[in-house]
């Protein structure tokens, strides 16, 4: 049996019911599990970088400063900038020469991709698997970021982050969303269903409320709460794209938890709204190579 959970109002869902109905508690609460409430946050560090990269005048020196301040975490930024990922011909030894070659952006997307590592920790094979679905998401975006004209690196950032709630869940809850993530299911809502009847949310919600109560930026929020649903003409840039991106890893056999109505790469591409249904995507082949070169090197540095 799962433990007690906290039921937690939303003032905002309150304001849209009329005054004349009766409230929905499906729509107007969010019941989170307790050890979901009581799970730290990723890295201090990567905290800070994400609240200091928020502001675009940032001095980097200062950013810099600020990740030195934990010489682990420096030395794997360090790492992953040196890596194959980037391919500069000399290496840099210096953690501020890497933030002022590679720029903000990057940076904070790296800061990310340690935390995301180190919150996970070893992990067992699902938490793997979930991984690799994040980090498929999150290459696939950066390399679809052009055709929505949206900055590669937020958009990497945004998509590594997508299924925090699910990760979440597996690691503060694992003997009860072990047999949900291990299931097979016919389509993504039956996914969900699963999740809410085993521990009250879904991974969405539940990664949305991690965001938030992290203090994280908004835009985060969103993409956790609605990767999932189906494209909106009212969907932000960066949310438009997390779910292409989401789909798109599915095609690619990037599965966090397998499902039997996987569209196909060509179906995802053709199923997007005319304006972008008409640019130029990748070839499947040519992405599913630059998805698995890039985990490749995320999976050597770990």
């Amino acid at each position: 049996m799962p433990e007690k959970v906290v039921t937690i109002t939303s003032a905002a869902a309150r304001e849209q019911i009329p005054v004349s109905a009766e409230p929905d508690l499906q729509t107007d609460t969010i019941t989170i599990p307790v050890k979901l409430c009581n799970l730290q946050p990723l890295n201090s560090i990567a905290n800070q970088v994400l609240s200091l990269s928020a502001d675009p005048n940032v001095d980097l020196r200062h950013l810099a400063f600020v990740m030195e301040g934990d010489p682990a975490f420096a030395a794997e930024i360090l790492l992953l900038a040196n890596s194959s990922l980037f391919g500069f011909t000399s290496r840099m030894s210096v953690l501020r020469h890497a933030v002022a070659v590679l720029g903000l952006d990057r940076i904070k997307a790296l800061a990310v991709t340690v935390a995301m590592r180190a919150f996970l920790g070893q992990g067992s094979p699902l938490v793997r698997q979930c991984w690799r679905h994040s980090a498929a998401c999150a290459v696939i975006a950066e390399e679809i970021s052009p055709i929505f004209a949206f900055s590669s690196d937020q958009a990497y950032t945004a998509a590594l982050m997508h299924d925090i709630g699910r990760l979440g869940l597996l690691k503060s809850y694992a003997r009860d969303f072990t047999p949900v993530v291990e299931g097979h299911y016919t389509d993504q809502a039956a996914i969900l269903s699963a999740e809410r009847a085993a521990l009250h949310v879904d991974h969405g919600s539940a990664g949305a409320w991690l965001v938030n109560n992290w203090a994280y930026p908004q835009s985060f929020a969103d993409v956790c709460a609605h990767h999932h649903d189906p494209l909106h003409p009212k969907d932000s840039v960066v949310l438009r794209l997390v779910k292409v991106a989401c789909r798109m890893a599915d095609a690619l056999d990037y599965l966090a938890v397998p499902y039997q109505e996987v569209a196909s790469y060509s179906t995802v591409i053709a199923q997007l709204p005319p304006g972008i249904r008409g640019e130029r995507f990748p070839a499947e082949d040519e992405l599913r190579e630059n998805v698995k070169a890039r985990l490749a090197v995320f999976e050597l540095q770990a």
